[in-house]
């Protein structure tokens, strides 16, 4: 999502403020919260809280947020796209700067957009016959889908650190990816090719 607002001119407008930009970010339909450049988030729209109200992990979606947020940061603007899974659903995280122009605005802020996946995440069983994988990769391929980090799915499978970080690498040498973050999306097209080529 891009905000109808650019800094192309920023030196030759004067300065906006965030109370209109915020009446209109609260009407639309898609979650947005509003992140400082220290982390901090500074707006969620109506449709932010109930999406991630009606989750219990939701501090697990917040630090999602706040990563892709200092990644669209640290790459001068650009966004940052990131999916994150809890129990309950699967989320699609977006991250575009804000203009530095807004008046309420000490320092630069990221505008992030929340959806809901629609796809659920297949079963260890599907996962196993689907890529080849063990039990237990196909248990970490699920945690890693869910956003979770090595000593999460340490703590979670109980098993070592150095195992956890075994397991990923297993997994992701199986998906054909180089970072975590790609494995839900690989898990997706896996089985959207497959449901494809059975029709």
């Amino acid at each position: 999502m891009s905000l109808p607002i650019s800094d192309d001119a920023a030196s030759t407008r004067t300065s906006l403020s965030l109370a209109p930009l915020a009446g209109v970010l609260d009407n639309l339909e898609h979650g947005v919260v509003l992140v400082d450049a220290g982390d901090r988030e500074c707006f969620t729209n109506s449709a932010a809280e109930r999406l991630l109200g009606a989750d219990a992990e939701r501090g697990l979606i917040s630090r999602e947020m706040r990563s892709v947020s200092r990644t669209a940061l640290m790459h001068g603007g650009r966004p940052a796209e990131a999916e994150v899974a809890t129990r309950k659903a699967r989320y699609r995280v977006r991250a575009t700067m804000l203009p530095s122009r807004i008046q309420e605005m000490r320092s630069r802020a990221v505008l992030v957009t929340i959806v809901r996946a629609s796809a659920e995440l297949p079963s260890v069983e599907r996962l196993m016959q689907r890529f080849r994988m063990t039990a237990r990769e196909a248990d970490v391929a699920l945690l890693l889908a869910r956003g979770r980090r090595n000593t999460a799915i340490a703590a979670e499978l109980t098993i070592s650190i150095h195992t956890a970080r075994h397991h990923t690498e297993s997994v992701l040498a199986k998906l054909n990816v180089h970072a975590r973050s790609e494995v839900s999306r690989v898990i997706d097209e896996g089985f959207a090719a497959r449901h494809d080529c059975a029709r």
